[in-house]
C-alpha cells in the first residue's frame, strides 16, 4: 500500500448507522498498518467512548455560522500537521468540507461516501446541486446502496469512472444465531434506530393499532433515542399500545440484545443501507420492512422476510401479521438465509479490501 495516512471526517459521533460503521472499520485500517486520524465537526460525541485508542481524534466543535472561518482555520492546520495521503469523509456536511480541503491541498486523495438518498423537500438547500458544482474537488464518490448511487449519477453529481457502490461492513463474528427461541406465546419484535421523522415510527404505531384487535400477543421493543422520544411515547399511550411497545433507549450491546427476538421490523420512509437491519439479519432474524433504499433488494435476495410499501400502515400491519403466523421452523430458515446473505455480501474483510483499492487507485466492481 502506498498510502499510509488516512484522515476520516464525519459530522459528529451521535448514535447513527454511518457513525457506528465508521467507528467499526477504523481499527481495521490501523491493524493493516495505516496511521488513522478522525475529525468530527459538531459537538455531538455520544459514541466517542467507543473509539479505538489508536485513532487520533480532533473535534472542531462547530456551532453557528459565525464559527465557519475559525473552524476552517483549525481544520486546515490539522490537515497540514497530519499530512494525510487520503481523506475519507462520510455524510453531506463532512463531504463538502473534504472538498474544501481538496481545494486547498490538491495532492490529497479525497473520497466521499453518501449513506442515503436526500429528501429535497426536507432541506433548505439541494445537496445534489452542491455535489455537482463541486465535483472537481473529489477524487472518488461512493454510496452504500444502489438507489443512493443511482441518484448521484442521474443528477450528474459524479461520473461512473469515479464512483462505485461500497456496502457497509458487518463484523459477523459478533453475532450469535439462536435457532431455538424460548417457548412463548408472545411474538417479540425489535426495531432499532434513532427516534426521528425519517424512521417513521408513526407508521409502525399506526400499524400496531390496526393489528391490536386481531393479534393480542406481541411486543415491539425499540432501541434508540432522539428528538421525537416524548412525542412517540405520547402517541403510544394515546393509541393504547403501552402494553405492546417498550422504549429501551440506547443499547450498547446490540448483538446480545438481538438474541431475544423473533423478528425485526423497519418502518422507515427513507433509508440507504440500514446497518441495524443488517445486524439483525446477522443474528438470524427474519425481517418485515418498508420498500426504501436497498431494503427490498436485500430482503428479497436473501429470502428472509417480507417487504411492504412505505407510509402504508395497513400494509405494514399485514406484513407483520403474516410473519407472526409463519411456522417457527420456516422463520428459523428465513433467519438462516439472512445470516448467510450478510456473510457473503457484507463481511468486514471483504469490504475493507474494496476500500483499500479505492484509496490506492479507484475501484470498479468487476
Amino acid at each position: 500500500m502506498k498510502n499510509r495516512k488516512i484522515l476520516f471526517i464525519i459530522n459528529g459521533l451521535g448514535y447513527g448507522g454511518a457513525e457506528s460503521q465508521l467507528i467499526g472499520i477504523m481499527p481495521a485500517f490501523a491493524d493493516a498498518g495505516y496511521e488513522v486520524s478522525l475529525v468530527t465537526v459538531v459537538r455531538d460525541l455520544s459514541l466517542a467512548g467507543r473509539l479505538d485508542s489508536r485513532i487520533k481524534h480532533y473535534n472542531l466543535g462547530a456551532g453557528g455560522i459565525g464559527s465557519v472561518v475559525k473552524v476552517f482555520r483549525q481544520l486546515f492546520s490539522i490537515v497540514k500537521d497530519i499530512a494525510p495521503d487520503v481523506i475519507h469523509s462520510h455524510l453531506f456536511k463532512a463531504n463538502l468540507i473534504s472538498r474544501m480541503i481538496k481545494l486547498r491541498f490538491p495532492a490529497i486523495r479525497v473520497i466521499n461516501t453518501t449513506h442515503s438518498n436526500y429528501d429535497l423537500a426536507a432541506t433548505v438547500y439541494n445537496p445534489y446541486l452542491i455535489y455537482r458544482l463541486t465535483s472537481r474537488w473529489v477524487d472518488f464518490h461512493t454510496a452504500v446502496s444502489v438507489p443512493a448511487l443511482e441518484n448521484l449519477s442521474k443528477r450528474h453529481c459524479i461520473g461512473p469512472d469515479r464512483s462505485a457502490i461500497v456496502h457497509n461492513a458487518i463484523d459477523i463474528s459478533k453475532f450469535t444465531i439462536v435457532e431455538e427461541k424460548p417457548a412463548t406465546d408472545i411474538f417479540r419484535w425489535i426495531a432499532i434506530g434513532r427516534l426521528i421523522e425519517v424512521k417513521d415510527y408513526k407508521n409502525l404505531f399506526d400499524a400496531l393499532q390496526l393489528m391490536q384487535p386481531h393479534v393480542a400477543d406481541f411486543v415491539v421493543d425499540i432501541a434508540g433515542d432522539g428528538d421525537l422520544k416524548t412525542t412517540l411515547k405520547s402517541q403510544v399511550e394515546l393509541a393504547g399500545l403501552s402494553r405492546h411497545v417498550n422504549f429501551l433507549g440506547i443499547v450498547k450491546n446490540i448483538p446480545a440484545l438481538l438474541t431475544n427476538y423473533h423478528g425485526y421490523v423497519i418502518s422507515s420512509r427513507s433509508e440507504g443501507l440500514p446497518m441495524a437491519m443488517l445486524e439483525a439479519m446477522s443474528a438470524g432474524l427474519p425481517v418485515t420492512g418498508t420498500d426504501v433504499g436497498e431494503v427490498k433488494y436485500i430482503i428479497e435476495d436473501a429470502g428472509g422476510g417480507i417487504v411492504v410499501p412505505p407510509q402504508d400502515p395497513a400494509a405494514l400491519a399485514a406484513g407483520m401479521r403474516q410473519m407472526m403466523n409463519t411456522e417457527p421452523a420456516a422463520l428459523a430458515l428465513q433467519g438462516q438465509r439472512n445470516a448467510a446473505f450478510v456473510r457473503s455480501h457484507f463481511e468486514k474483510s471483504m469490504i475493507l479490501k474494496k476500500w483499500e483499492a479505492i484509496y490506492e487507485n479507484g475501484y470498479q466492481e468487476a
